[in-house]
């Protein structure tokens, strides 16, 4: 962890992040997708640093969160950023392979599962100078269909599974998905309403039967939820 630099978003949620990173709208917006109840156990699966995981929980409180990553810096990271909260937040840090989910976990643990995993695939998008920051940006082919794998050994019958891409990466969620009995309920499509959607959150259930909604395009600053103001100790 070299000179982490810390951020302040809505509510006074403190983060740290690497020097010279900053917090993404697509972060923010997979954040404030999950509406789910007190005593739900939730995976921030790639977390990275954490701040989707971080920013979501004050919008979801009395929930156990678990960052998952393979970067041991960024789970250093998250769990600094823990500390730095006016209120506790129960979050762990585990660092793990997608491929080793499997057999690290024990199957349905998770009432919820958020992911934004990177949307250049190896290729297609210039490498990083910097090791760790080409791992977020960039993947193999399969790591796509390895995250939602993951997702769907962590998740109970019925529990949500949060994905943000962007719109070209839509038919192969959708296949992954259907592939591990994650039943696509509803898309979000983000941007201006007159313009192509830039991004896409999507949300399934495992094993829902429910029908697919596809939901009006909405700007992202609308879609994005203020965390509630802290009441300092």
């Amino acid at each position: 962890m070299k000179n982490p630099e810390q951020l302040i978003l809505s509510g006074n949620v403190r983060v740290y992040q690497d020097e010279g990173a900053s917090v993404t709208t697509d972060t923010l917006l997979l954040a404030s997708a999950l509406r789910t109840a007190p005593g739900s156990v939730i995976v921030d699966l790639g977390c990275g640093s954490g701040t989707a995981a971080l920013y979501s929980s004050t919008l979801n409180p009395g929930c156990r969160w678990i960052g998952l990553d393979i970067r041991y810096d960024p789970l250093k990271l998250m769990m600094a950023s823990r500390d730095l909260q006016n209120t506790p937040m129960d979050i762990a840090a585990v660092c793990c392979g997608l491929e080793t989910v499997p057999l690290a976990f024990t199957e349905c643990i998770a009432d919820a599962v958020i992911t934004n995993p990177p949307y250049g695939r190896a290729g297609s998008v210039r490498r990083s100078p910097n090791g760790e920051r080409d791992r977020s940006r960039r993947g193999s082919e399969l790591l796509l269909y390895q995250f939602i794998r993951g997702a769907a050994h962590l998740l109970v019958p019925g529990g949500e599974f949060l994905i943000i891409n962007r719109p070209s990466s839509l038919p192969d969620i959708m296949l992954g998905c259907r592939a591990s009995g994650i039943n696509p309920v509803a898309i979000q499509p983000v941007g201006s309403p007159e313009k192509p959607a830039e991004l896409i959150i999507l949300k399934g259930k495992k094993g829902s039967r429910e029908d697919l909604r596809i939901l009006p395009q909405t700007e992202a600053e609308s879609l994005i939820r203020s965390t509630p103001d802290y009441t300092p100790r």
